[in-house]
């Protein structure tokens, strides 16, 4: 009942710090790409073969566009982003359970197992990109799992686990291909090999057959299905996709680094969990640390040695560093305070500091930007008070605190700031006009053809745009999106009247909406 416990307070935590920012962001490229397929699958009535504003969809594979589709059809909801980050906010809770069962398989600690989890559920990057329905998070999740459920089945005779495991690897290599199985599979087996000896791998190498097969023969149907619709064209589209990895986003080989930032408030533990030789009493814990710590490496160099890199490309390193950082902190929560060394001691001292930046940084944002809100301040008033209060108590009560406050602090900003901060700063406009994404709940009745449209544009009317060149053939009425307010061409169109749209709901940019009588 007890493990019970500490699951069922892992579950609640992550509720809110995925789905308390789900409503907040706008859609970006990648999700807006998502959307608009899931959006056309439900219209089409055409699972198989995705297409985007009408156009094959072969760059991705389509799980996470289905789980989209999905939420489409059982709400009937086509618009409100929200409700479609719900598939993506649902899957990193359950990365939070597949952290707490991996380390506790490993441990058999249920308390490293929730430390360990915990810092996954309230580290920034991870909350981030967890609410964001594109394709990053999907692939490193199911990954995970199938890595969890294969360590398992190293360790049991059950073929339940082997199964689970499998499935987990198609659903990886159906939501992006095979990006997790360079990114996570591999510096995985490489670090339970160094750590728990190759010959454990070997012993079970028939069982690591099957695992291998039973994902690739899940996740080869799609790809299949797609040669045999459009061969010419798919295979195209792969070669461009690999081109691109190594000609677009182009970054240095250290671009990773900024990991620690992106930790949150975890940084300093994460800083001197890496930073730092460690060893460990007990020797299991010296094993998983040393298995996580290797794991973590590796996963930054194998991502690192790609040239294609961005912010939320890192994510498996998030996910997999949470296991060292786990046993530290584990033993921090053990150990006496008047035991612990000097640098220990100033690294708890530096993180009070940062807990209280970040109270008093809350009560004076919420003061400053929604003053009618104050309420909002309550949380981080209490945190504030605590801390103060911490101070004045057994030294071990502090440490202890400083810890699972540093995780708290982060679902605050979560559920309080980060909304604040998106709309009264990151995004404030200045302009009154209507936002572009109106048109998703009141579509226009008429087609719309565009020459200098963005796929964000096609998820924002709510309907498919038609490209405008000189050969498109018009019906007689119809419209035209166009970021140009002096659009006009007499010869061949007679412009009705004119619609002025900001073109997002966070932007100053501007856009026109034109209906148009073709001569």
């Amino acid at each position: 009942m007890f493990k019970d416990k500490k699951l069922l307070t892992l579950m609640g935590l992550s509720f809110i710090s995925f789905f308390s920012t789900i409503w907040v962001r706008k859609a970006d490229l990648m999700e807006s790409r998502n959307f608009i397929t899931a959006r056309e699958i439900v219209f089409n009535n055409e699972w198989l073969v995705t297409t985007l504003n009408g156009q094959y969809r072969f760059e991705k594979p389509p799980l996470p566009t289905w789980f989209t589709a999905i939420v489409m059809k059982l709400t009937g909801n086509f618009s409100d982003e929200w409700i479609l980050r719900i598939p993506v906010a649902l899957c990193s809770i359950l990365l939070i359970f597949f952290i707490y069962r991996m380390v506790q398989e490993l441990s058999k600690d249920d308390n490293l197992a929730f430390i360990s989890a915990f810092i996954a559920s309230t580290t920034f990057m991870l909350t981030k990109v967890g609410a964001e329905n594109a394709w990053d998070a999907y692939p490193y999740i199911f990954m995970f799992g199938s890595i969890t459920y294969l360590i398992k089945s190293l360790r049991s005779e059950k073929k339940i686990y082997l199964f689970l495991a499998g499935v987990f690897l198609g659903a990886s290599l159906l939501s992006k291909g095979p990006v997790a199985l360079y990114g996570m599979l591999i510096p995985f087996l490489i670090s339970y090999g160094i750590t728990f000896g190759f010959k454990t791998l070997k012993s079970n190498r028939w069982k690591i057959a099957g695992y291998l097969a039973i994902g690739v023969g899940l996740a080869s149907v799609w790809p299949i299905a797609m040669l045999i619709e459009n061969k010419d064209l798919f295979l195209s589209v792969m070669m461009k996709e690999k081109d691109t990895w190594s000609s677009k986003h182009v970054r240095g080989f250290f671009f990773y680094l900024n990991y620690f930032l992106f930790m949150g408030g975890w940084i300093f533990f994460s800083v001197a969990t890496f930073l730092r030789k460690w060893s460990f009493k007990n020797e299991n814990k010296n094993k998983i640390f040393k298995f996580g710590f290797i794991w973590t490496v590796l996963t930054f160099l194998l991502l690192s040695f790609v040239k294609m890199k961005k912010e939320r490309y890192g994510f498996p390193i998030y996910i997999v560093s949470s296991i060292p950082i786990g046993v530290v902190l584990n033993y921090y929560l053990n150990t006496d305070w008047n035991i612990l060394k000097k640098f220990d001691k100033l690294l708890f001292r530096v993180q009070s500091w940062l807990l209280f930046v970040v109270a008093i940084g809350g009560i004076g944002l919420i003061f400053w930007k929604r003053f009618n809100m104050f309420y909002l301040a309550i949380p981080f008033i209490i945190l504030l008070f605590t801390l103060i209060k911490s101070y004045s108590e057994n030294k071990n009560i502090l440490k202890q605190r400083v810890i699972y406050l540093t995780g708290l602090s982060l679902i605050l900003v979560n559920s309080s700031l980060t909304w604040i901060i998106e709309k009264d700063i990151r995004n404030k406009k200045s302009v009154s006009l209507q936002s572009l994404e109106t048109l998703q709940k009141n579509k226009k009745s008429l087609g719309i053809y565009s020459s200098d449209f963005s796929i964000d544009d096609v998820w924002s009317v709510g309907q498919n745009i038609y490209p405008l060149t000189e050969k498109t053939e018009l019906p007689e009425e119809f419209f035209i999106l166009s970021k140009d307010s002096s659009f006009e061409n007499k010869d061949k169109y007679s412009i009705e009247y004119t619609e002025s749209y900001a073109r997002f709901s966070d932007s100053n940019d501007l856009i026109y909406l034109y209906k148009i009588i073709n001569k």
